[in-house]
């Protein structure tokens, strides 16, 4: 499972500060929203209701209740909002309010997973904002929007830019005492170093912001304790995390954050999995589907599913689990997330091997890796990202400390800081060089093990498939049929095995060439595969000679079957054929049929080979009555190797189909 990707997803959007809500909007702060979403709502809509034919008061109140939204990460509710509020603000003479409106459109975007529209909905909103932003009026809520701008580009792939950006913002933020944004930008880039598997680190970044928030922040300090409890339980002790989820869970239900309540009943069946309590696990995760089923996110909605099939499959429900994994795949799609797609095509294939469709279960093991060498590669370009821009957070740090000496210190502080400023540059060279060599490995080693894989799988391929007709070659065929064989004996059904031969097919090659006779076993196999059923097995066992082994088929079904095949033959479309205008095919049946009333068809002991040599032996006799024709052994026909021929042989011992 790609649990990072639940928590890259959900890093809980927020609100505009107080300050800066209070200067823009009204003089109600991002607080209030700190408690019940329901109830926060139904003030809202009353005011709205009061003050219908005020516009501005509308306005206002309308993007109130967006941030509202917003702050419980309701994009199913934030995006309808938006649209009937659009034409009303875009014919306000007022910037402000119009890149509040693009960047609270970005958010949404950015929710249901269509990151490149979100970003240049962000980009129209900083644009605006710039016009009028020349005194640094608004210098917090362009920090806001900043913020977001980093978060979305990490989706976009650009990750060294977006980590860049974090890092000023954090900067800024500290500078200027606003915790929410110094809070958030923390744990925006812990989850960087989650998603790196730095959980050490991840944690360490999580209890300094849950440390900055203030103490009525409920929602965000309960949703980066939430964050804390995954890292515990990856570095410490398990007990501690269920207890950390279980106080974020007390608050998300009592301020009706169902978002953010689906997310930890998703984290709480993963650490049940984890004990291992299976029934507990699939009754958590089986609760989270619900709420993001009836919250509508689609990418929220696909993740839920990975994970729901997943455990459907170890509770042996593996209809249900393939069902669950069809749509989680289906879903991913419809999203720009590729550690999505790669949980998602990986997790359906997984189940879909598991179920015995290997094709459908190899295709998409190529969709999962693709997305997951893309994957490897983003994640270089990552590695090196978070190293400088923790190396500069690190050196800005160090900085504000020396500038907060003393002044008597002063000529002391510069030269200690230039002193450091030296060491860090040369670390910070060594370290560019081990990481362009450690790039530099990791890009070769996967590289070797994509060409690996690939010869891997194309050598497996070949060892079981003919070249020419990609049907099974013969020693593909007789280990199949060897299979056949034993569930014939075990579970007492019939088995048949029809030998069929391309009629003339010397004179094929002597008269047009090898190329054409390739054409024409091609033109045979083809109207095989198409002809059988998925059960059955077909292979070429020779030039021209194709050995059929069909298991659940009794004498009757076998000779339906080879009569369809000759017709098919013989009236399919030729025009891949060129100048051949006539195929035929010769067949001959075996049975081995349990509840046979012919007791020579009776025999439990036949194996393979004899039921072959039968099959040989009908098709030598309906090659000598004639060709274009069926034959069926019966006990009066010799086997090859206990008699010369057939010549004493009479048509009354065969059942014959011309």
């Amino acid at each position: 499972m790609n649990w990072g990707k639940l928590f890259l997803t959900c890093l809980g959007l927020t609100l505009f500060s107080y300050q800066t809500y209070a200067q823009m909007i009204s003089k109600q702060g991002l607080l209030q929203y700190q408690s019940d979403f329901v109830q926060a709502q139904k003030k809202i809509d009353s005011r709205l209701a009061d003050t219908a034919n005020n516009t501005p008061v509308s306005i206002e109140l309308s993007l109130q209740k967006a941030q509202l939204y917003m702050a419980f990460q309701r994009a199913d509710l934030l995006q309808p909002l938006l649209s009937d509020i659009q034409q009303q603000i875009m014919t306000q003479d007022d910037v402000v309010i119009q890149s509040q409106w693009h960047f609270l459109s970005g958010v949404q975007l950015y929710l249901v997973g269509k990151y490149a529209q979100a970003s240049e909905s962000f980009k129209s909103s900083s644009l605006l904002l710039e016009e009028v932003n020349s005194q640094q009026e608004y210098a917090y809520l362009e920090n806001f929007i900043l913020m977001y701008q980093a978060v979305n580009r990490i989706y976009l792939q650009q990750y060294e830019v977006a980590l860049d950006e974090l890092t000023a913002v954090f900067k800024r933020a500290e500078k200027n005492n606003w915790p929410i944004i110094q809070a958030r930008s923390l744990v925006f880039i812990g989850d960087v170093s989650y998603a790196l598997k730095n959980y050490e680190q991840a944690l360490e970044y999580y209890q300094n912001a849950y440390n900055i928030y203030p103490e009525d922040a409920l929602i965000y300090r309960a949703e980066t304790r939430m964050y804390e409890a995954q890292m515990v339980n990856v570095v410490g002790d398990r007990s501690v995390a269920f207890e950390q989820l279980e106080l974020a869970i007390q608050v998300f239900n009592n301020n009706s954050d169902d978002t953010r309540l689906a997310n930890a009943y998703v984290l709480k069946s993963y650490f049940y999995s984890k004990v291992p309590d299976d029934a507990k696990a699939l009754e958590w995760i089986a609760k989270s589907v619900k709420k993001r089923e009836e919250l509508g996110n689609p990418i929220e909605i696909a993740n839920a599913y990975v994970h729901y099939s997943a455990q459907l499959a170890v509770d042996d429900q593996m209809p249900q689990a393939l069902e669950y994994a069809k749509k989680a795949a289906d879903l991913a799609e419809q999203h720009e997330d590729i550690s999505g797609q790669w949980d998602s095509y990986g997790n359906y294939a997984k189940l879909l091997n598991q179920a015995g469709d290997y094709q459908q279960a190899f295709h998409y093991m190529q969709l999962s890796e693709r997305a997951l060498l893309k994957k490897a590669r983003l994640d270089i370009t990552s590695q090196t990202a978070t190293l400088n821009a923790q190396f500069n957070l690190s050196r800005e740090q160090l900085k504000s400390e020396l500038l907060d000496k003393q002044a008597h210190l002063f000529e002391e502080r510069n030269t200690l800081l230039n002193q450091q400023l030296s060491m860090k540059q040369r670390e910070q060279q060594q370290q560019n060089w081990m990481l362009i060599i450690l790039s530099l490995a990791l890009v070769f080693f996967l590289g070797l093990c994509a060409v690996i894989y690939r010869l891997y799988i194309k050598n497996k391929l070949l060892a079981r498939r003919d070249t020419l007709t990609s049907l099974h070659n013969r020693r593909s065929i007789l280990t199949l049929g060897e299979q056949a064989l034993v569930s014939s004996d075990r579970y007492q059904h019939a088995l048949s095995v029809l030998m069929l031969d391309i009629d003339n097919f010397k004179a094929v090659n002597d008269h047009f060439g090898h190329e054409a006779g390739d054409r024409v076993i091609q033109y045979v196999a083809d109207i095989c595969v198409a002809t059988v059923r998925k059960p059955d097995y077909v292979g070429r066992v020779g030039g021209e000679e194709f050995l059929l082994v069909l298991p659940h088929t009794d004498e009757d079904a076998a000779l339906l079957l080879a009569e369809r095949l000759c017709k098919e033959i013989v009236q399919s479309e030729k025009q891949s054929l060129g100048q051949v205008e006539q195929v035929t095919v010769s067949i001959g049946i075996a049975t081995k049929n349990i509840k046979s009333k012919r007791p020579f068809n009776r025999s439990p002991n036949k194996d393979l080979s004899q039921l072959i040599r039968e099959s040989d032996v009908a098709l030598f006799a309906a090659k000598e009555l004639g060709r274009d024709q069926v034959q069926v052994y019966h006990c009066d026909l010799k086997l090859k190797g206990d008699a010369a021929n057939l010549e004493s042989t009479t048509p009354d011992m065969l059942r014959t189909v011309s």
